[in-house]
């Protein structure tokens, strides 16, 4: 009897040792990102484009409580994409857990596939059928020719739709942009203008851009200062100057944002994206780069602070009423964390793992119960 109770108390110590081997065939899936709306691991989404799925994505969850979600990878490290798409489902946590109201969107970029997976709460209103003709229509075409962008854009605006929310909408007429150096072609003003009233409703920061010729003898964090004040710029705002004989530039953030937006975090930006292009001339696409990555930064905490929420409702509600002209407008976006994205492990390795434990465990037993027989 003692033989036995051995017997299976060793069968039973091997299995739990399995237990991890089983762990090991699912794969891995990588933290969300900041923004946590657009998650491009893939890197195949430019930032305008993320800001912009971001912007309305905030907002169809501060109005409805539902969440669309994308994710890139460049592969799913041998899963399938219905297995990979639901471990991301249900590790991140979209939506409200009660409603279970969240879609997640996933393109695996070399394994050229893509999937779609919505909750239990959404069944009703993202039928499989309607969530395959979305595809279908709004993303098929784009990803066939490898225009991942465009794609990913004209779905999650399809998806955003049809859950409610709004994926247009009247804009401000507020100008943020002073181009008296006329370094600046008119359609870097208007897309920085029309940036700047479109993400000022949800962030409640405005990003203000003045490029002038020199400062008038004085320096240009004196001139920086005097111009912030002059505009009229919040205490969530950001004033970007460019002085263009000077060959300089300076940045001068809200009170109310200065803990969070720091001068650290600002320097980085400027080093990145505006020094190489400011030293070659390269005004228009420096600017629009900055502005970018502010609202990036902005954009991916507009959805977990009151105070931004609150005073997003204010700016709305006053820049329907305000046509006033303001100086310089810079399109914030956020400093974007690198993710590390776990390679996957492989299912046919922990398979593999699997199998071999399983003949080593029947061979051990095997051995256990032949012994039993001549004892």
């Amino acid at each position: 009897m003692n033989r036995k109770i051995i017997k299976i108390t060793f069968i039973a110590m091997m299995l739990s040792m399995m237990l991890p081997l089983l762990s090991w065939a699912k794969p891995a899936v990588p933290e969300p990102t900041e923004s946590f709306y657009v998650n491009d691991f893939a890197n195949v989404i430019d930032v305008k484009a993320e800001n912009y799925m971001v912007n309305y994505g905030v907002k169809l969850h501060q109005e409805t409580g539902a969440q669309v979600v994308l994710v890139t990878v460049d592969s799913t490290g041998g899963a399938s994409m219905e297995e990979y798409a639901t471990l991301l489902f249900n590790s991140w946590g979209m939506g409200s857990a009660d409603k279970n109201n969240r879609v997640l969107l996933l393109l695996s970029i070399k394994d050229n596939k893509y999937w779609a997976l919505q909750g239990n709460g959404l069944k009703s209103t993202l039928t499989d059928n309607v969530l395959s003709q979305i595809l279908s229509d709004s993303l098929e075409p784009d990803f066939a020719d490898k225009n991942y962008a465009a794609g990913a854009r004209k779905t999650y605006g399809a998806l955003i739709e049809r859950l409610g929310g709004i994926w247009k909408e009247p804009l401000g007429s507020r100008n943020y942009v002073a181009d008296n150096a006329r370094v600046l072609p008119q359609v870097t003003r208007l897309y920085l203008n029309q940036s700047s009233n479109l993400y000022k409703t949800t962030t409640g920061s405005g990003i203000y851009i003045v490029t002038v010729k020199n400062t008038g003898g004085r320096s240009l964090q004196d001139y920086t200062y005097a111009k912030f004040a002059s505009i009229r710029a919040g205490s969530r705002d950001v004033l970007l100057v460019l002085d263009i004989e000077g060959d300089n530039y300076h940045v001068l953030q809200g009170r109310n944002v200065d803990r969070t937006l720091t001068n650290e975090l600002i320097r980085g930006i400027l080093d990145k994206v505006l020094e190489p292009q400011f030293a070659g001339k390269n005004y228009a696409a420096g600017v629009t780069a900055t502005a970018n990555e502010f609202y990036s930064f902005f954009l991916a905490r507009a959805d977990h602070s009151p105070e931004i929420a609150s005073a997003a409702s204010m700016t709305a509600f006053t820049a329907a009423n305000d046509n006033s002209i303001n100086t310089g407008t810079d399109r914030p976006a956020v400093s974007t964390a690198a993710i590390s994205l776990t390679k996957p492990a492989s299912l046919s390795k922990g398979l593999t793992f699997l199998a071999l434990s399983i003949i080593f465990i029947v061979l051990i037993a095997t051995l256990v119960s032949r012994r039993n027989q001549y004892n």
